[in-house]
């Protein structure tokens, strides 16, 4: 009996379908079809990852899809219990997307122009209190007697004309310069935003400030998401060429080859890959 990476050759022959047009249509490297026609396996990024693979190459020649993953856990010697574990994993995936996309919506409704104008006119209002007690000090200074009475033991002096020998000055009161400037509200620090789109199938698991927020699973093309974060975001990809990146809004350019499994960091900084692959 032919093995089964021997009979994806042969279906695919029989309908006159080249290895390129496969590639074409399932964004998957010709590289990984001719190691799965051939067996090889351990060639392939493993995990629900190969299924994924062999669930686009069946659609692609119009096989039935869970036939063929039945089959390739035979071939591959994995136990059928994976079917269902692939189920729990896709489950847990949509619900982790529900959970994100109810904290974007979160995010997006903090009224964070409401608060930097309440802290403005708290500011402004302590600054107009100081400014008018300081006015008000200075005007009970200068409306005091500038000259000390005479004693009542002391006789007025006779003639008008006379005139005190030693005038008393006032003293004068310095006024202090006061800034109706208001103090600048406290700056809000600017998170991070990631939005990606997946133009075929592939393998994620992201992580947003140490904290994952998507398990690792197979997702399939047009999934879209965006994720927050302060400090970093951490995405690895099975498929990293068939993922569009936009980083703080910006279009980034392809990180990746199609197939090519690749780990991205985002932060402040932008993005690189760590010093070593695993």
């Amino acid at each position: 009996m032919a093995s089964f990476g021997v009979r994806l050759k042969q279906e695919r022959e029989q309908r006159g379908i080249t290895l390129e047009e496969i590639s074409s249509t399932t964004k998957i490297g010709t590289r990984m079809l001719v190691a799965l026609e051939q067996d090889h396996f351990d060639q392939l990024p493993g995990g629900i990852f190969n299924k994924g693979f062999i669930r686009a190459y069946a659609r692609c020649l119009g096989l039935d899809e869970d036939q063929a993953i039945a089959d390739y856990l035979v071939a591959s010697g994995n136990v059928p219990s994976e079917k269902e574990k692939d189920k729990r994993s896709d489950g847990i995936a949509e619900a982790s997307f529900d959970l994100q996309a109810e904290a974007d919506r979160s995010d997006s409704n903090l009224p964070w122009g409401t608060l930097a104008i309440l802290v403005l006119l708290v500011a402004l209002g302590f600054a107009v209190w100081g400014f008018y007690s300081r006015e008000s000090r200075q005007n009970t200074r200068k409306s005091a007697p500038s000259s000390i009475p005479a004693s009542p033991n002391v006789s007025a002096p006779a003639s008008p004309n006379l005139v005190p020998t030693t005038p008393v000055a006032a003293t004068p009161v310095s006024a202090t310069p006061v800034s109706a400037t208001s103090p600048p509200p406290p700056a809000v620090p600017r998170p991070l935003s990631l939005h990606f789109r997946l133009r075929a199938d592939s393998w994620l698991s992201i992580t947003s400030d140490g904290h994952e927020v998507l398990q690792g699973s197979s997702f399939g093309a047009l999934t879209e998401k965006t994720v927050h974060a302060s400090r970093e975001i951490v995405v690895k990809a099975g498929n990293v060429g068939a993922i569009d990146f936009e980083f703080n809004g910006k279009p980034l350019p392809p990180q990746g080859a199609e197939g090519e499994v690749k780990t991205l960091i985002f932060d402040t900084t932008g993005v690189h890959s760590p010093a070593t692959q695993p």
